[in-house]
């Protein structure tokens, strides 16, 4: 009753059908892959940014740091004593926030041991020209406590900027620029507090967002449409089959016509005719 899977035309749809589920797995693993990066992404988020701030030396160590901050020490909050350096003021290129384009302010703090570890002290929207904010606060004079998360450095752009701009938090870059041999480069801080406080400041920086988004739900359906796609070939050919057995056993027979219910005048006669049949032979009615 199957045989018919075997011609070209069903094999073929088989092969489309093999596929194209091939080909929304594959979509689904792509997105399954998307919420893994996510969920990393977010992991040091969520286990660090609230916890307690830690000296910066016990993070970062003593020595001169390099290289890259380690993944699982990513948003630690620190606490550093230093003086911040203001001439030495950057700012940040095309970082907008909630919409709106601006610049992120980096000022070096120069931390008790020598060192000087760049910290982002917030966010400044664009000013009325467009190239600069209108105005850059200034941080705290004399010595400085500070609360900080650290993040790694971003990786370095080919774009030029302005003097006293840059394009991405490039810590070795930045370092050659400001002629800062001690600056460390495995890791910037995000402002968080700073005492003395001052009455004017960049916006802080919010916390960033720990959405997983929707991969998980699109992987799921594209598993799901491959599993459809093998579902809908089966019940057409389901179809088929029961289509070729109808056409094998023949036309249908025609429906018995229904039958109608005797009138009281053949109730009457049946009767009569019954009453006669039941008389002994020499009573019985002549006919004729």
């Amino acid at each position: 009753m199957y045989r018919f899977l075997l011609t070209p035309r069903w094999v073929g749809g088989l092969a489309l059908a093999v596929v194209l589920a091939l080909a929304c797995v594959a979509l689904g693993a792509w997105q399954w892959d998307r919420r893994e990066q996510a969920r990393e992404r977010n992991a040091p988020v969520l286990a660090n940014y609230a916890t307690d701030p830690r000296p910066v030396t016990e993070v970062l160590g003593t020595q001169p740091s390099t290289g890259v901050l380690p993944r699982d020490a990513e948003w630690t909050p620190v606490r550093a004593r230093g003086r911040y350096v203001p001439e030495q003021t950057l700012l940040v290129r095309n970082r907008p926030l909630d919409g709106r384009p601006g610049y992120h302010v980096l000022v070096p703090l120069r931390l008790e041991d020598g060192r000087t570890l760049v910290v982002d002290r917030g966010w400044l929207p664009t000013g009325a020209t467009g190239a600069a904010p209108d105005a850059v606060p200034a941080p705290p004079s004399g010595v400085v406590d500070v609360v900080a998360r650290l993040r790694p450095p971003e990786p370095a752009s080919e774009r030029d900027a302005p003097a006293g701009q840059v394009q991405t938090i490039d810590l070795d870059a930045i370092a050659a620029a400001l002629d800062a041999p001690d600056l460390v480069t495995s890791a910037y801080a995000v402002l968080a507090e700073e005492d003395p406080p001052v009455s004017s400041a960049p916006v802080p920086l919010p916390r960033p967002a720990v959405d997983e988004g929707p991969h998980l739900s699109y992987s799921l359906q594209w598993f799901v449409f491959a599993a459809g796609i093998f579902v809908g070939y089966g019940v057409l050919a389901r179809r088929t089959a029961r289509d070729l057995a109808a056409e094998a056993g023949g036309p249908p027979r025609a429906p018995r016509p229904a039958r109608r219910r005797p009138t009281a005048e053949q109730e009457e006669d049946a009767l009569l005719d019954a009453a006669e049949q039941s008389r002994p032979p020499g009573h019985r009615a002549r006919s004729g």
